[in-house]
This record gives structure tokens, C-alpha cells and sequence, in this order.
């Protein structure tokens, strides 16, 4: 019950992505990729990836320092690679609501159209196993080159807000 109380019914979402590179560690770079995004002083926490009926997107946060918030994280990291992260998300035509399908990829050599294609194929399968017709198809990736001498992060994120 209490989980339960620290969430309200998420009637909105915002999508956002970030990116960074960092001397120091891994960690850094994530909390500084989260900062980027604007998302880093916010408490998030991982869940799956369905959108419920009638929420709609918004740009705004609208969240305080601190305050939980449900998200939906593809997050790619390492050293001396590209960094790709990604989400595709749409709605069923059935009015119920929707889906989200997130997808990263940490190599030397990516080739975004493939990737982009593979985050679609992935959501079009969430799809097909729930027997719904999916709507249109929208979705964001960033992307980052590491060095070897750094730790990189490259993230997006679908926050579901109240």
C-alpha cells in the first residue's frame, strides 16, 4: 500500500534524452547524462512500458527536487565505443491505451537507420503479441562517441507524471 501511495495516476508523460562523458567513473557520466535531460534530481523508478488510457504528452516536468517519478529508461554506457539509446512509443487503435519499447546499443559501429528500425520492430512485436493495431509510430534516440580515456552515458527516458 505504501508503494502504492508515493504514485499518483499518471494522466501525463514527457520524453526526454541526455548525454555526457565523464573523467571520473561511469556513475558520473549517468548523473550527468540525467542532468542533461532534465531529470537528474528526480527520484526515478523503473517500470514497464505500458501507457495508460488517456494520458497524453506534455513537455514540463512539473516535479519538485525529490519527488518519485515512474520512467520508462533506455540508457546506454562504456568507454571507447558509440553510444546510441533510444524509446518508440505509440497507441493502440483499439483507445486503450499504448505502448513504449525502449533499445540501446554500445558499438563501434552503429548504424542508426538499423537501429531505429529494430526499435520499431520491437514495439510493432508488443504489439502484435496483445493483438492490437498500432496507431503511428513516434520515437527519439541521442547518441554519444566515447573515448578510451572516458566513461560515457547516453540515455532517454519516458517520465509518466500525474
Amino acid at each position: 500500500m505504501l508503494i502504492m501511495m508515493m504514485f499518483e495516476k499518471a494522466t501525463r508523460f514527457t520524453v526526454k534524452t541526455g548525454k555526457a562523458t565523464s573523467s571520473v567513473s561511469t556513475l558520473n557520466a549517468v548523473d550527468k547524462a540525467m542532468h542533461n535531460a532534465s531529470i537528474g534530481d528526480l527520484n526515478l523508478v523503473k517500470v514497464s512500458s505500458i501507457l495508460p488510457k488517456n494520458i497524453e504528452k506534455v513537455e514540463d516536468i512539473s516535479a519538485k527536487k525529490g519527488d518519485f517519478r515512474p520512467v520508462v529508461l533506455s540508457k546506454a554506457t562504456g568507454s571507447g565505443n558509440r553510444l546510441v539509446a533510444g524509446l518508440a512509443w505509440c497507441f493502440g487503435e483499439d483507445g486503450q491505451g499504448g505502448y513504449v519499447m525502449e533499445h540501446f546499443s554500445e558499438r563501434e559501429d552503429i548504424d542508426i537507420d538499423v537501429f531505429k528500425r529494430e526499435l520499431q520492430e520491437k514495439l510493432r512485436e508488443m504489439g502484435k503479441v496483445r493483438g492490437v493495431k498500432l496507431k503511428k509510430i513516434e520515437f527519439v534516440y541521442d547518441e554519444l562517441e566515447v573515448s578510451e580515456e572516458e566513461f560515457g552515458c547516453v540515455l532517454a527516458g519516458l517520465v509518466y507524471l500525474p
